[in-house]
Formats: structure tokens, C-alpha cells, sequence
């Protein structure tokens, strides 16, 4: 089935323990600072439903519409329907998150690797999860990062508590108990379930912290601790003077305290199985790579966009070292575009399972573009907007009939612009340039070391010491596919 907003939005009236600025919130879906995340969840149910979108989100299955991300990935048409749908969606301002989606998937490959090697019957798990999702719709999010504690020494090592990685502490009869805390979980207050895995690849002294599990975020003994968002401005307010930030709400992340909570075996999809820690942490990451690259096709594209913009209401936009700076801009916005893309066209497949991921390399390559040239773009950005970025007006000088005049007068740009478009570039430029989105998009889904360790592992270096070795004539270049049917190095002269 597919829920409408208003059964997601009554749906969040669950019980749930969840605190902000201190306080306990009794209902998140009357909070003014929650509005922002739930508005985007339930604009993604409405996309569901309208016949324009809904062969995109939706699928087919047993006389019934679900969502296609419940789908576990088999072919690269998979994955490019997945990205196009993540992507239309944040352009329609209906953001379905990744985090939840990618945690299933990656939990697809690993359950189904686990039971193929081990004899362990965890993809029956998984499936009596999917089919409870499809059956109920919840909104769901993943939970990856522990808080850690001393990252020196390992999960059991650890000297103040045994917590600050998420464990097994009882295995019982019908299920688990578990205890623990996540950090920086994105989505958090709009989901109703969550799906917990590893975030390091683990040893068999840490086995009790290699576990996978799926429960509601309104479980006895779950306690949700909100980040509060960077500004407070109403929601009128916020849009003009944040009109990134400002249209989610601000709040998204929460620390996530799992205090003994009970998860039954058919939520259970790893539980001690150390050897296969590491790859729940990478195919979740690679999953969400793609995601976040998804998020970043439309920032790119906003980001050369305001800075076209604002060159253009500046009256710069024909000199040549600005277009040299818009160039940049745009080269980077569509490299990120193709490089995701291609991880989509050319996915590392298992036969052995009969699935697929999105490649490793390529995608890791756009993720690691992206974050790694975030202060480039917002140097750019900033560079054509000049010193107005840091200083512009908000809504409320520009509602104010006493300083309008002035700020209209002195503040215009190019002769036919109107300041408050001016204004509003401005505005969008600072949000996007500051805040939290910088650190997003250098931590989100991944450090750049972790998309370094990926790229590293994952290239084929035999291929490439193959290439080097042919060329200075060194014994063991044909044992590569690639080059075994290649003549030696140099090919012989046509002319002698």
C-alpha cells in the first residue's frame, strides 16, 4: 500500500520519547521547528500518489502499489531508477531519504552473502521486514555512525562504558537486546522506523557490536535527542532569508539512544557475525554515495545557477575571469552528474546472490569530488557575490517600511533588476556557502578518507601495475585480462 501525508503525519503521534532545546515534545507534528521535516516526508507521499509521478516511486506487485525503493537492487536499470527517483524527488521538494532505503539494500547483500557462506537465515528476515514495509508504508532511516568514545581503541576496549558502539547485550528465545547510542542520524524526527548497522568493520572480540537490526523509533527504551536548528525565524522568515535551508525545517539530526530495546528475531539481520561487519559498512556506504550524490546533482546545479545569477545582477557576468570562475562551476556541476550516473551504468554485480550495488569506484569518485571541492564552489560562489554575502539585510529590514527605501536604492545592482532578486541571491548564496552545509557535504555519507580507503580497495591495481609493467618490458603483464592478447611494448615500426 501507499500512505497518503495525512496517514504519515497522523502516524508521528506514536509515543515517541524525542527532546529539542531541552524540551520533551509531546506531539512533533504541532512543534513550529518540526514542520520543516515532516513537510518534506509528506510531500513525498503526495508525489507518490499523483499519477504523474507515481510509475516512477511507485511499483506494481500483486495487484498493489508499493514503493520501489523497498526493491532490492539486480541490474543497473535498478540503480538508475533509484538515482532518477531520488533526484526528481528533491527537485519537487519531496526529499525520500536515502538513509533508510540504502541501510535495507545494503542489508540485502550482506544477509544474503552471510547465508550463502555461513548457512544463516537472515535474507528470510529481511524479507518478512520487506514485507512489512510494503504492507504498511512507514517511513524509514538508517543509523550508521556510533558516537565511538575513545577512537584509539576498539568497541570492547573502551574504558568509560561498553556503550559508545551499539551491542548485543542478551540473546533471548524470541530476539534481542540491544544497547547503545547513534550520532548524527539525518531524518530522524520525520521516520517511524530505523534500520541500526555497523559502522566500522569489527573483530571477534568486538562480535557483540556486529549487528543488524530494524525497529520503530517509538520502542520501549528508544530516545531521540534533536539538534536544533541554526536559526529562528518563522517559517516565512526563514524561507526568504534561508530558501535552502530554511525549506527543511532545519531540523534533521539526532542522536539516537537505544536503552535495552527489545528487537525480535524477524528484525534481526546480523547478530555476531564479525567477519562480515566491514561489509555492511561499506555497501551501505556505496548505497548512500549514491544518494548523496543525487542530493548534490541539484545543489551543483543550484550553486552555478545562483552564481550565474548574481554575476549577471551584478553586471560582471562578460568578463572572462568571471566566466572562467562559472566554467569551473559548471564542469564540476556535471562531472559530479556523470560520474554518479556511470556508477549507476556499470554497477559492481554478484552473480553469486544475483544482486547489484552501485560501482564502487565511480561512485566514490563523485562523492569525493563533491565534498572535496564544497569549499572551491563556496569560494566561487562567494568570490562574484562579494562582501554583501556576509552582511545582507533579512526579511524583516525589507518588510520594514522605514529602511525598504533604503536598502532598495542603495542596495540595487544592474539596471532592470529588481533589489529584492538581488537580495534574495544573496540570501540563497550565504545559506548555501555557510551553516551546515559545507560540514554536510564534506561528512555526510562518508569522510573523504572513507571514499579514499574505498577508492584505494577497489581499484584494480593489477590492471594498472600491468599497464606499467608491459611498457618497461617486465614479466607478468599477460596474466592481465586486459592486455594477455596484446602484442609486447613498443608495437612494431611500421617504418624501419
Amino acid at each position: 500500500m501507499i500512505r497518503t501525508p495525512e496517514q504519515y503525519i497522523e502516524s508521528l503521534r506514536d509515543g515517541r520519547i524525542i527532546y529539542l532545546n531541552g524540551e520533551k515534545i509531546p506531539d512533533i507534528t504541532k512543534h513550529p521547528h518540526m514542520k520543516g521535516a515532516i513537510n518534506y516526508r509528506a510531500k513525498s507521499y503526495a508525489l507518490a500518489n499523483d499519477p504523474k509521478w507515481r510509475d516512477l516511486i511507485t511499483m506494481e506487485e500483486e495487484n498493489d502499489r508499493v514503493m520501489f525503493l523497498w526493491k532490492q537492487p539486480q541490474t543497473s536499470k535498478d540503480l538508475l531508477r533509484r538515482r532518477d527517483l531520488y533526484i526528481k524527488c528533491m527537485k519537487l521538494g519531496g526529499i525520500i531519504s536515502g538513509m533508510g532505503p540504502d541501510a535495507l539494500a545494503a542489508a540485502g547483500v550482506v544477509a544474503a552473502r552471510m547465508d550463502k557462506k555461513l548457512g544463516t537465515h537472515y535474507t528470510d528476515a529481511l524479507e518478512d521486514y520487506r514485507t512489512h514495509l510494503k504492507r504498511n508504508d512507514p517511513a524509514i532511516t538508517g543509523a550508521i555512525t556510533d558516537v565511538k568514545g575513545n577512537r584509539s581503541i576498539r568497541p570492547s576496549a573502551q574504558e568509560q562504558h561498553q556503550d559508545f558502539y551499539v551491542r548485543v547485550v542478551d540473546r533471548q528465545k524470541d530476539g534481542i537486546i540491544v544497547r547503545g547510542a547513534k550520532m548524527h542520524i539525518s531524518d530522524t524526527p520525520g521516520a517511524n522506523e530505523i534500520i541500526v548497522s555497523p559502522c566500522r568493520a569489527h573483530r571477534e572480540e568486538d562480535k557483540d557490536y556486529a549487528v543488524v537490526f530494524a525497529t520503530p523509533l517509538n520502542a520501549e527504551g528508544v530516545k531521540l535527542f534533536t539538534s536544533p536548528r541554526f536559526y529562528e525565524e518563522t517559517d516565512e522568515e526563514a524561507l526568504w532569508n534561508w530558501p535552502v535551508s530554511g525549506f527543511y525545517g532545519g531540523i534533521s539530526e539526532c542522536m539516537i539512544v537505544f536503552d535495552d530495546v527489545f528487537v525480535p528475531w524477524n528484525r534481526v539481520f546480523m547478530c555476531g557475525e564479525w567477519q562480515f561487519s566491514r561489509d555492511i559498512a561499506w555497501t551501505f556506504g556505496v548505497f548512500h554515495r549514491l544518494f548523496g550524490t543525487c542530493h548534490k546533482v541539484v545543489f551543483t546545479e543550484q550553486a552555478a545557477g545562483a552564481a550565474a545569477l548574481i554575476a549577471e545582477y551584478n553586471g560582471i557576468d562578460k568578463y572572462p575571469h568571471i566566466q572562467e570562475k562559472l566554467a569551473w562551476l559548471a564542469a564540476h556541476a556535471e562531472i559530479i552528474n556523470t560520474m554518479a550516473r556511470a556508477g549507476c551504468e556499470h554497477p559492481d554485480f554478484f552473480p553469486d546472490i544475483g544482486l547489484a550495488a552501485p560501482n564502487l569506484v565511480y561512485t566514490n569518485i563523485a562523492k569525493f569530488m563533491f565534498a572535496n571541492d564544497q569549499f572551491e564552489t563556496s569560494k566561487i560562489m562567494c568570490d562574484i557575490a562579494g562582501g554583501l554575502v556576509s552582511t545582507v539585510f533579512s526579511y524583516k529590514d525589507w518588510e520594514n517600511p522605514e529602511e525598504k527605501p533604503y536598502i532598495d536604492k542603495f542596495l540595487a545592482g544592474k539596471s532592470g533588476i529588481p533589489t529584492e532578486d538581488r537580495l534574495k541571491v544573496i540570501r540563497m548564496i550565504k545559506d548555501m556557502s555557510g551553516h551546515n552545509h559545507d560540514n554536510i557535504a564534506i561528512h555526510g555519507e562518508g569522510s573523504l578518507a572513507a571514499q579514499k580507503m574505498a577508492l584505494y580497495a577497489g581499484a584494480d591495481w593489477e590492471r594498472y601495475k600491468a599497464a606499467a609493467k608491459r611498457v618497461c618490458n617486465i614479466e607478468g603483464w599477460k596474466e592481465s585480462k586486459e592486455f594477455k592478447d596484446l602484442s609486447p611494448w613498443p608495437p612494431e615500426p611500421i617504418l624501419k
